[in-house]
């Protein structure tokens, strides 16, 4: 096992007290230190790309009260400590109280949300009707709820919107339930709270901070990929000037947040302006950001150019979110296992994949009988027990109890575990037999990132982009390679592993174009 555990973060620690602030980082939890601060089990696979897009989109700072800077883009630097979201507070209440758990509204909240109505219906033309003033009132309520990403039973200034246009990203807000009578809003602002990180975790803060790092020293950044590449034919599809790459991608992260939705964007600007003052008093203060380890510089090389070959796809916006919310999960199980392969020197090296790890997976409707199945159910339990060893080996070292796991699990193995069953990478949710599988959505996703549009590659290609981005395996050499690396010796070549779930998944997505029984060509349209 590896004993050197990541001393530099980026952004750098650069707090007032900075010894102080780097020992508690490092002494809060292992999971934070190794993986970064941080990737947590409850978080929603809606509110890794909603988080992300909210620092994207949001002014940076060095200090609570420097210049802004870095709005709309990855530009950020080592200094960068700050990051100055919207609450959009005012917009979530009008779009969900009204629809939130009534035991979750608070007596003076329900008053003020009558009299934050009026004030809607008084910035009207004076001659629209009442009766149509409270129409057109309920039907901006449903259009805008229409676009609610997550509630669950949470209360109504915890929901979510989905993250479709700068007017519908806001950072989280959390109200302390209580029975204490308040007679004003502004009275009972006091409860609201904009630090508690419980349902934006800095999960998609991490993934943010992996590109604002990646581009923030382009020369060094780019001599570390061309160390990892050496010339391997594989990535050639790949963008390696990172000065073009970031520009590209600020330029369609943008291009996304702003097209087809400019009339969802006036309306809700529209109710936030109108509705200002039921924004909180706390809600100018600076989101400080989260600490990552300088070890994610390829992961997060093939994710820029995943994001971008996705963002380039000719396919509706909606679908880009969809594609965009389950990329952002591949990228926290990558980041999770490739740091754990790091520190594990045990785990042994896969000659075609930077990441010295193995994913096998089967078709979703495999049987019991189905050989591939067998390897795909081991794959996934050597994949847990590498990060289980790695935690534990590092907690010996501090003398951690089972009892300390709890919360460090929380944001490392049960992560991995959580997220990929929640994407469906791996089945099923609960009991034996769990394995990795690649769904339709999946099967899609790789179509759209691997491969940029307009184009096609022979389907051969198309597995080797999977493995050297995922090393997820499941036919021909690179299955028997996964297989080596798995049982850590030479096996048998596999030669009744079919390929025709695959196609199918291909061909009923309309991406698979078939010359012969022999040659199939893979296109993102």
């Amino acid at each position: 096992m590896n004993s050197k555990m990541p001393n530099i973060y980026f952004p750098s620690i650069n707090d007032s007290n900075k010894e102080s602030s780097k020992k508690t980082l490092l002494s809060e939890n292992i999971a934070l230190t190794i993986f970064g601060n941080r990737f947590y089990s409850d978080q929603t696979v809606d509110e890794y790309l909603s988080e992300f897009l909210l620092v994207f989109n949001s002014d940076k700072s060095v200090s609570k009260d420097s210049e802004l800077y870095g709005a709309n883009s990855f530009s950020i630097t080592s200094d960068t400590t700050y990051y100055h979201p919207k609450t959009r507070l005012g917009l979530k209440f009008f779009s969900f109280f009204s629809q939130s758990k009534l035991e979750t509204r608070h007596p003076v909240h329900h008053e003020e949300f009558l009299n934050a109505l009026d004030l809607i219906k008084s910035k009207m033309d004076s001659y629209i009707p009442d009766d149509e003033k409270n129409n057109l009132v309920q039907t901006l309520q449903s259009l805008l709820y229409g676009f609610i990403g997550i509630a669950k039973n949470r209360t109504w200034c915890t929901y979510n919107f989905l993250p479709i246009s700068p007017m519908l990203l806001g950072r989280e807000v959390t109200w302390r339930h209580t029975t204490e009578n308040f007679s004003t809003w502004d009275d009972s602002q006091v409860n609201f709270h904009v630090s508690d990180h419980r349902f934006m975790a800095r999960g998609g803060e991490v993934l943010f901070l992996q590109l604002g790092h990646l581009f923030s020293d382009i020369e060094k950044h780019q001599q570390v990929i061309a160390n990892v590449v050496a010339n391997n034919p594989i990535y050639d599809h790949l963008e390696f000037d990172l000065s073009k790459l970031q520009q590209n991608l600020d330029n369609q992260f943008i291009k996304l947040l702003k097209s087809e939705t400019n009339s969802i964007e006036k309306v809700a600007n529209f109710i936030d302006r109108t509705l200002k003052d039921y924004d909180i008093n706390n809600a100018q203060r600076p989101a400080h950001l989260a600490k990552i380890p300088t070890c994610y510089v390829f992961e997060a090389f093939l994710f820029a150019n995943e994001l971008f070959t996705l963002l380039n796809s000719n396919i509706s916006k909606l679908e880009k979110i969809e594609f965009l919310q389950i990329l952002c999960i591949m990228q926290v199980l990558r980041s999770i296992m490739a740091r754990s392969c790091q520190l594990d020197t045990t785990v042994p090296k896969m000659p075609n994949f930077h990441g010295n790890y193995a994913w096998i997976a089967c078709s979703p409707t495999a049987t019991s009988s189905d050989p591939i199945r067998k390897h795909a159910e081991s794959s996934y339990q050597k994949n847990e027990e590498i990060i289980y060893r790695v935690l534990r080996a590092e907690g010996k070292k501090n003398q951690l109890t089972e009892r300390d796991y709890v919360q460090i699990d929380a944001h490392s193995l049960n992560v991995f575990k959580k997220m990929a069953k929640t994407i469906g990478l791996v089945i099923p949710n609960n009991g034996g037999h769990q394995r990795f599988v690649l769904n339709a959505n999946l099967t899609r996703l790789f179509v759209y990132t691997l491969i940029p549009a307009g184009q096609r590659i022979q389907i051969n290609e198309f597995l080797a982009r999977i493995q050297a981005h995922y090393s997820i395996s499941f036919y021909a050499d690179q299955l028997q390679e996964a297989i080596c690396w798995q049982y850590e010796k030479v096996s048998e070549p596999t030669t009744d592993i079919k390929l025709t779930w695959f196609e199918e998944s291909l061909r009923q997505s309309g991406l698979l174009i078939e010359l012969s029984d022999s040659i199939s060509i893979v296109k993102n349209p």
